[in-house]
């Protein structure tokens, strides 16, 4: 299950950075941001063209050339000497329209003429050079002193004003970069609403910028303002908001230091507009750190800037806004004096987050909102993780790991994939930390390619049967003579997996509250689904194995166990509690939809 190679390209960030680089992505270009660079874009061109290219804000048209003014006027009212002939400065530039995506190029160079268009058959024609990509040219007039105004639109390369009063709520664009040199440098990106949002900044902490609506690379803004320019804004709010993310869900979300804000156009949901400001509302008083949001659903998961916790923001009907909830109440003891260093989201086919924390151990938390279950867990290795991604494979969602182990005495890096939830044969499930598999040909003894694991006790799954502690031996191991040879194998570290229930606390039926009496547990009966080699007992000191074997043939793996036939009988063992304890510790897979105690009460 390993990747055949690595295919590295340069970047313009070095390694202690990468922790701070925001993302957002939109098809196959992905918008970087880091309070240290000017905006970035990795672009991906094929499975081995990838770039790093600097974002050059502006529009991709350029602005037309070769401008050329000739006024022509017959009419100079010579029948009255010239008496209301008044010729007055006229100043025109021309802009370039792409049709498919609706970007306008700056102004071309402003040429003027001096002409009085106001008596008849007096004209001016106006006329440029063409331009690649651009389908039709819009025209701009500014008359004497005034501001420059629209006047028409035309698919030729000239244009003839006979007079045509400018329409002065339409200028054209003019160049506006608010990134242009250290200290204005964002570092958070979102795409909202068809723009990309920026925040951030070292000189603007609490600054928020929008390119032009559909043009996420343009920042360009008219004098006076349109609704399709470039906006930018700053959250103030009684406390200093620097802008930890931007988060667009069906609404966008300013995550500040501080507080939670919603963001649109005017209070009410609207959309974004370049000629207004945006409404910002305070909605939730509990900040977030720079650790990146995670969208799940409808629902936001984020870290708190205070404290050690994961809170969710949503919206609620009952608060006619924005609500937060600690889902992490029920397990403090696995963030108190830790941090989340890394964490993403794997929606199928279990709706799971996995978050590294701050001593390498990882959490993993189970999300299913529709049906009320939600819960951590706990996951260590032999090592420490670091870093986490998830990437959609073949119908399924893939979690990708770094993570440092000891190998021979010495730390080594490894980048390791959690294998695929679906299987078909248990042959064919991993559950092995830093394994490799393979499947051959004609049964085999020795099997090579685990050169990363040189001198390491190993486990092994092959052909569906477990194999326990065999040292990798110049990348090798070999079967032990119980199972001389196999066609299909994983080795790699073991793991223990543990299950320890909640004591049962209930008021029984004439008997009372079952807390501070003595009291024992009987039998367990286990719902499992798809599982071999469970232990189950009172606590991790008193396991039994869950009886499975039954008609299977002689050398033939356990079949699987599915259903509520699993009865076990526990340790008569009185104390206060009734409590249940259910263990794998071979690769083999595991899955308890539920559990059924009986309680045997003393006086």
């Amino acid at each position: 299950m390993g990747v055949s190679r690595i295919y590295r390209v340069g970047s313009p960030y070095n390694g202690v950075e990468l922790s701070e680089v925001d993302s957002e992505q939109t098809a196959d270009t992905m918008y970087l941001a880091h309070i240290n660079h000017s905006p970035w874009k990795l672009i991906r061109e094929g499975h081995t063209s990838w770039r790093f290219v600097q974002v050059v804000f502006g529009p991709s048209l350029t602005p037309p050339g070769g401008t050329v003014l000739v006024p022509t006027q017959p009419n100079q009212d010579g029948e009255n000497d010239g008496a209301n002939f008044f010729p007055q400065p006229v100043s025109y530039c021309v802009t370039a329209v792409d049709e498919k995506t609706g970007q306008e190029s700056r102004a071309s160079l402003i040429e003027t003429a001096t002409v009085d268009l106001s008596l008849k058959r007096n004209y001016v024609t106006f006329s440029w050079g063409a331009i690649a990509g651009a389908d039709r040219y819009n025209v701009y007039k500014a008359e004497n002193s005034q501001f420059f105004g629209y006047i028409g639109t035309t698919d030729q390369l000239s244009f003839r004003d006979d007079n045509i009063g400018p329409a002065l709520d339409r200028a054209p664009p003019e160049a506006y970069n608010p990134f242009g040199q250290p200290g204005d440098y964002p570092s958070t990106v979102a795409l909202f609403e068809q723009r990309s949002l920026w925040g951030r900044s070292n000189n603007t902490p609490n600054g928020i910028w929008a390119s032009r609506s559909a043009d996420l690379e343009n920042m360009d803004r008219s004098q006076p303002l349109r609704e399709d320019d470039s906006l930018a804004f700053s959250i103030v709010a009684g406390r200093v908001n620097s802008i930890n993310q931007l988060v667009s869900t069906s609404g966008l979300l300013a995550l500040t230091s501080d507080s939670i804000f919603t963001v649109d156009g005017d209070g009410q949901g609207g959309i974004l507009t370049g000629n207004s400001p945006p409404s910002v509302k305070r909605q939730v008083g509990r900040g977030a750190s720079r650790l990146p949001a995670l969208v799940v659903d409808n629902v936001i998961f984020y870290a708190p800037s205070v404290g050690s916790s994961v809170r969710t923001i949503q919206y609620s009907f009952e608060y006619d806004g924005q609500k937060s909830n600690d889902v992490s109440i029920f397990s403090p003891h696995f963030f108190e004096g830790f941090e989340i260093k890394a964490w993403c989201y794997a929606q199928e086919p279990r709706s799971m987050i996995w978050a590294v924390r701050s001593d390498g151990a990882l959490l993993c938390f189970t999300w299913e909102q529709d049906q009320g279950v939600w819960g951590w867990t706990l996951c260590e290795t032999d090592g420490k993780f670091l870093d986490c991604i998830c990437i959609p494979e073949n119908g399924e969602d893939r979690v990708y790991f770094l993570v440092d182990r000891v190998v021979g005495g010495v730390t080594r890096r490894f980048v390791e994939r959690l294998a695929p939830h679906l299987w078909t044969d248990v042959a064919d499930a991993v559950y092995l930390d830093c394994s490799v598999s393979g499947e051959f040909d004609e049964p085999r003894s020795v099997f090579a390619g685990l050169w990363h694991l040189e001198g390491r006790k190993v486990w092994g799954l092959v052909d569906g049967v477990v194999v326990r502690d065999l040292t990798v031996q110049d990348g090798r191991v070999t079967l032990p003579a119980n199972k001389p040879t196999a066609r299909q194998a994983t080795f790699g570290l073991p793991y223990t997996s543990d299950i320890d229930l909640l004591p049962i606390r209930s008021s029984l039926k004439g008997s009372g509250f079952n807390a501070g009496r003595r009291q024992q547990t009987g039998d367990l009966c286990l719902i499992l689904r798809d599982s071999r080699s469970v232990m189950a007992g009172i606590d991790d000191k008193h396991l039994f194995l869950v009886k499975s074997r039954e008609s299977e043939a002689y050398g033939d793996p356990d079949a699987l166990m599915n259903g509520d036939d699993y009865v076990l009988s526990t340790d008569g063992k009185a104390w206060n509690e009734i409590t249940c304890w259910i263990r794998s510790s071979d690769p083999l897979p595991m899955t308890v939809l539920g559990v059924a105690r009986d309680m045997v009460l003393g006086d």
